[in-house]
Protein backbone atom coordinates (compact mmCIF):
# COMPACT_ATOMS: atom_id res chain seq x y z
CA UNK A 1 0.00 0.00 0.00
CA UNK A 2 1.09 3.45 -0.95
CA UNK A 3 1.09 5.74 2.42
CA UNK A 4 2.15 9.72 2.18
CA UNK A 5 2.79 11.07 5.49
CA UNK A 6 2.05 14.97 4.65
CA UNK A 7 3.20 17.94 6.45
CA UNK A 8 0.78 20.64 5.86
CA UNK A 9 0.67 24.67 6.25
CA UNK A 10 -1.41 27.01 5.23
CA UNK A 11 -1.19 27.99 1.69
CA UNK A 12 -4.56 27.22 0.68
CA UNK A 13 -5.47 30.52 2.99
CA UNK A 14 -2.52 31.96 1.56
CA UNK A 15 -3.76 31.89 -1.89
CA UNK A 16 -7.44 32.66 -1.12
CA UNK A 17 -6.54 35.97 0.24
CA UNK A 18 -4.73 36.86 -2.70
CA UNK A 19 -8.09 36.06 -4.98
CA UNK A 20 -9.20 39.26 -6.57
CA UNK A 21 -12.91 38.57 -5.76
CA UNK A 22 -12.19 37.35 -2.71
CA UNK A 23 -15.72 38.97 -0.15
CA UNK A 24 -14.28 41.72 1.94
CA UNK A 25 -15.79 39.11 4.99
CA UNK A 26 -13.44 36.55 4.31
CA UNK A 27 -10.87 39.35 4.22
CA UNK A 28 -11.39 40.03 7.59
CA UNK A 29 -11.98 36.49 8.99
CA UNK A 30 -8.79 35.38 7.66
CA UNK A 31 -6.74 37.87 9.80
CA UNK A 32 -7.91 36.18 12.90
CA UNK A 33 -6.97 32.67 12.96
CA UNK A 34 -9.29 32.21 15.94
CA UNK A 35 -12.25 33.14 13.07
CA UNK A 36 -11.42 31.22 10.99
CA UNK A 37 -10.78 27.93 13.61
CA UNK A 38 -14.41 28.67 14.22
CA UNK A 39 -15.17 27.87 10.64
CA UNK A 40 -13.19 24.53 10.14
CA UNK A 41 -16.63 22.84 9.11
CA UNK A 42 -17.76 21.67 5.61
CA UNK A 43 -21.15 22.93 6.72
CA UNK A 44 -19.50 26.29 7.27
CA UNK A 45 -20.10 28.90 4.29
CA UNK A 46 -17.00 29.77 4.79
CA UNK A 47 -15.32 27.29 4.38
CA UNK A 48 -17.21 26.21 1.63
CA UNK A 49 -16.18 28.76 -0.15
CA UNK A 50 -12.70 28.26 0.11
CA UNK A 51 -13.07 24.50 -0.82
CA UNK A 52 -14.62 25.97 -4.23
CA UNK A 53 -11.56 27.69 -4.91
CA UNK A 54 -9.44 24.92 -3.86
CA UNK A 55 -11.52 22.55 -5.88
CA UNK A 56 -11.70 24.73 -9.12
CA UNK A 57 -7.82 24.88 -9.02
CA UNK A 58 -6.07 22.03 -6.37
CA UNK A 59 -2.63 22.02 -7.81
CA UNK A 60 -2.41 25.78 -7.74
CA UNK A 61 -4.25 26.77 -4.70
CA UNK A 62 -2.38 23.89 -2.29
CA UNK A 63 1.39 23.61 -2.09
CA UNK A 64 0.61 20.09 -0.36
CA UNK A 65 -1.75 18.74 -3.65
CA UNK A 66 0.86 20.18 -6.01
CA UNK A 67 3.67 18.19 -4.35
CA UNK A 68 1.23 15.40 -4.53
CA UNK A 69 -0.24 15.95 -8.18
CA UNK A 70 1.79 12.90 -9.71
CA UNK A 71 1.09 10.66 -7.02
CA UNK A 72 -2.51 11.17 -7.27
CA UNK A 73 -2.45 10.79 -11.28
CA UNK A 74 -0.69 7.64 -11.45
CA UNK A 75 -2.70 6.17 -8.81
CA UNK A 76 0.15 6.28 -5.80
CA UNK A 77 -1.97 7.05 -3.09
CA UNK A 78 -3.75 4.82 -0.98
CA UNK A 79 -3.68 6.55 2.12
CA UNK A 80 -2.48 9.85 3.80
CA UNK A 81 -2.17 11.11 6.92
CA UNK A 82 -2.01 15.13 7.28
CA UNK A 83 -0.30 16.66 9.96
CA UNK A 84 -0.93 20.30 10.72
CA UNK A 85 0.37 23.14 12.73
CA UNK A 86 -1.22 23.77 15.81
CA UNK A 87 -3.13 26.74 14.82
CA UNK A 88 -6.85 27.14 13.49
CA UNK A 89 -5.45 28.06 9.98
CA UNK A 90 -3.84 24.99 10.30
CA UNK A 91 -6.63 22.76 11.19
CA UNK A 92 -8.61 24.41 8.43
CA UNK A 93 -6.34 23.69 5.78
CA UNK A 94 -5.66 20.34 6.40
CA UNK A 95 -9.61 19.84 6.61
CA UNK A 96 -9.69 21.47 3.44
CA UNK A 97 -7.10 18.76 1.67
CA UNK A 98 -8.76 16.10 3.71
CA UNK A 99 -12.44 16.53 2.18
CA UNK A 100 -10.88 17.09 -1.27
CA UNK A 101 -8.82 13.88 -1.26
CA UNK A 102 -11.77 11.89 0.06
CA UNK A 103 -14.11 13.61 -1.97
CA UNK A 104 -12.51 13.39 -5.05
CA UNK A 105 -9.93 10.81 -4.96
CA UNK A 106 -11.84 8.44 -2.55
CA UNK A 107 -8.62 7.90 -0.38
CA UNK A 108 -8.46 7.39 3.16
CA UNK A 109 -7.10 10.33 5.10
CA UNK A 110 -6.65 11.02 8.58
CA UNK A 111 -5.64 14.63 10.08
CA UNK A 112 -3.84 15.11 13.18
CA UNK A 113 -2.87 17.90 14.59
CA UNK A 114 0.67 18.47 16.65
CA UNK A 115 0.58 20.18 19.74
CA UNK A 116 2.99 23.18 19.58
CA UNK A 117 4.06 22.80 15.90
CA UNK A 118 3.60 26.14 14.30
CA UNK A 119 3.31 27.76 17.23
CA UNK A 120 5.72 30.82 18.45
CA UNK A 121 7.56 30.40 21.48
CA UNK A 122 7.41 26.46 21.25
CA UNK A 123 9.73 25.51 18.74
CA UNK A 124 11.84 22.58 20.61
CA UNK A 125 8.19 21.18 21.71
CA UNK A 126 6.40 21.34 18.43
CA UNK A 127 9.66 19.79 16.96
CA UNK A 128 9.75 16.55 19.20
CA UNK A 129 5.73 16.24 19.27
CA UNK A 130 6.28 16.73 15.31
CA UNK A 131 8.88 14.01 15.41
CA UNK A 132 7.55 11.71 17.85
CA UNK A 133 4.41 11.52 15.96
CA UNK A 134 5.43 11.04 12.61
CA UNK A 135 8.39 9.01 13.16
CA UNK A 136 6.04 6.21 15.23
CA UNK A 137 3.57 6.00 11.99
CA UNK A 138 6.27 5.90 9.75
CA UNK A 139 8.28 3.51 11.67
CA UNK A 140 5.09 1.06 12.23
CA UNK A 141 4.04 1.77 8.50
CA UNK A 142 7.54 0.63 6.98
CA UNK A 143 7.60 -2.28 9.45
CA UNK A 144 4.42 -3.36 8.04
CA UNK A 145 5.69 -3.28 4.09
CA UNK A 146 4.24 -0.10 3.33
CA UNK A 147 5.86 2.22 0.98
CA UNK A 148 5.79 5.01 2.63
CA UNK A 149 6.14 8.39 1.27
CA UNK A 150 6.95 11.44 2.82
CA UNK A 151 5.19 14.61 1.45
CA UNK A 152 7.85 17.58 3.33
CA UNK A 153 5.96 20.55 1.83
CA UNK A 154 3.71 22.28 4.09
CA UNK A 155 4.74 23.44 7.69
CA UNK A 156 8.15 25.12 8.31
CA UNK A 157 11.26 24.34 7.00
CA UNK A 158 13.38 24.08 9.99
CA UNK A 159 11.19 21.22 11.43
CA UNK A 160 11.39 19.13 7.73
CA UNK A 161 14.56 19.57 7.83
CA UNK A 162 14.43 17.37 10.89
CA UNK A 163 11.92 15.59 10.19
CA UNK A 164 13.53 14.64 6.52
CA UNK A 165 16.86 13.25 8.40
CA UNK A 166 15.07 11.12 10.87
CA UNK A 167 12.98 9.81 7.95
CA UNK A 168 16.34 8.88 5.88
CA UNK A 169 17.57 7.47 9.47
CA UNK A 170 13.86 4.75 9.46
CA UNK A 171 14.05 3.78 5.32
CA UNK A 172 11.81 5.94 4.00
CA UNK A 173 12.38 6.02 0.41
CA UNK A 174 10.85 8.65 -0.89
CA UNK A 175 11.10 12.54 0.06
CA UNK A 176 9.39 14.63 -1.80
CA UNK A 177 8.64 18.68 -2.08
CA UNK A 178 7.35 21.89 -3.94
CA UNK A 179 10.57 23.88 -4.56
CA UNK A 180 9.40 27.47 -3.29
CA UNK A 181 11.04 29.69 -6.36
CA UNK A 182 10.25 27.15 -9.36
CA UNK A 183 6.67 25.70 -7.98
CA UNK A 184 8.32 22.73 -9.44
CA UNK A 185 8.13 18.83 -7.94
CA UNK A 186 11.52 17.89 -6.70
CA UNK A 187 12.04 14.44 -5.06
CA UNK A 188 14.65 14.49 -2.03
CA UNK A 189 17.97 12.78 -2.34
CA UNK A 190 17.64 9.70 0.34
CA UNK A 191 21.45 8.62 1.39
CA UNK A 192 21.62 5.33 3.52
CA UNK A 193 22.18 7.56 6.76
CA UNK A 194 23.17 5.76 9.70
CA UNK A 195 24.81 6.45 13.09
CA UNK A 196 28.25 6.46 12.90
CA UNK A 197 29.68 3.41 14.85
CA UNK A 198 31.83 5.28 17.16
CA UNK A 199 28.51 7.19 18.23
CA UNK A 200 26.71 4.35 18.73
CA UNK A 201 27.26 2.64 21.55
CA UNK A 202 27.81 5.90 23.52
CA UNK A 203 24.38 7.04 22.60
CA UNK A 204 23.06 3.87 23.63
CA UNK A 205 24.74 4.39 26.63
CA UNK A 206 23.08 8.01 27.14
CA UNK A 207 19.63 6.57 25.82
CA UNK A 208 19.41 3.91 28.62
CA UNK A 209 20.58 6.10 31.34
CA UNK A 210 18.29 8.41 30.14
CA UNK A 211 15.47 6.27 30.46
CA UNK A 212 16.42 4.91 34.01
CA UNK A 213 17.97 8.34 36.01
CA UNK A 214 17.54 11.09 33.14
CA UNK A 215 21.04 11.83 33.25
CA UNK A 216 24.71 10.22 33.13
CA UNK A 217 27.39 11.67 35.30
CA UNK A 218 29.61 13.27 32.90
CA UNK A 219 32.57 12.00 34.71
CA UNK A 220 31.76 8.23 33.90
CA UNK A 221 30.66 9.05 30.09
CA UNK A 222 34.30 10.57 29.87
CA UNK A 223 36.19 7.62 31.56
CA UNK A 224 34.30 5.31 29.31
CA UNK A 225 34.20 7.06 26.52
CA UNK A 226 36.91 9.94 26.24
CA UNK A 227 35.99 13.99 26.39
CA UNK A 228 36.55 14.24 22.68
CA UNK A 229 33.37 11.72 22.02
CA UNK A 230 30.93 14.34 24.41
CA UNK A 231 32.79 17.23 23.10
CA UNK A 232 31.21 16.13 19.66
CA UNK A 233 27.97 15.01 20.71
CA UNK A 234 27.87 18.56 22.52
CA UNK A 235 28.57 20.27 19.43
CA UNK A 236 26.45 18.75 17.33
CA UNK A 237 23.49 19.65 19.49
CA UNK A 238 22.69 16.23 20.82
CA UNK A 239 23.61 16.38 24.00
CA UNK A 240 23.50 19.38 26.71
CA UNK A 241 25.96 18.93 30.61
CA UNK A 242 24.22 20.87 33.45
CA UNK A 243 26.51 20.26 36.65
CA UNK A 244 28.31 17.55 35.45
CA UNK A 245 25.35 15.83 34.28
CA UNK A 246 24.84 14.76 30.75
CA UNK A 247 21.70 14.98 29.42
CA UNK A 248 20.04 14.11 25.79
CA UNK A 249 18.12 17.01 23.89
CA UNK A 250 14.70 16.42 23.51
CA UNK A 251 15.28 15.42 20.21
CA UNK A 252 17.60 13.22 20.69
CA UNK A 253 15.40 10.78 22.50
CA UNK A 254 12.87 11.21 20.39
CA UNK A 255 14.51 10.00 17.61
CA UNK A 256 16.90 7.41 19.60
CA UNK A 257 13.44 5.66 20.27
CA UNK A 258 12.64 4.46 17.57
CA UNK A 259 16.25 3.90 16.24
CA UNK A 260 17.57 2.00 18.80
CA UNK A 261 14.77 -0.15 20.30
Amino acid sequence: MNVHIVTCGTSIIENYSRHPNIPSEDSRIIMVDDEVLKRASPKHEFFIRVYEFLKANPYDASAELKAMKRFLEDKLVDEVYLYHTDTGKGLFCARIIEKFLTDVHRLRVETIRVEGFGVEGFFEDGLINLLDKIIDKASRLVKAGNNVFLNATGGFKPENAVLTTAASLLGIQNIYYIHEKFREHVNLPILPLAIDQKYLKPLQELYNNHKKHGFTPLKTFTEQYSVNIFQNLKDRNLVIEENGKIKLRKWTYTILKYILE
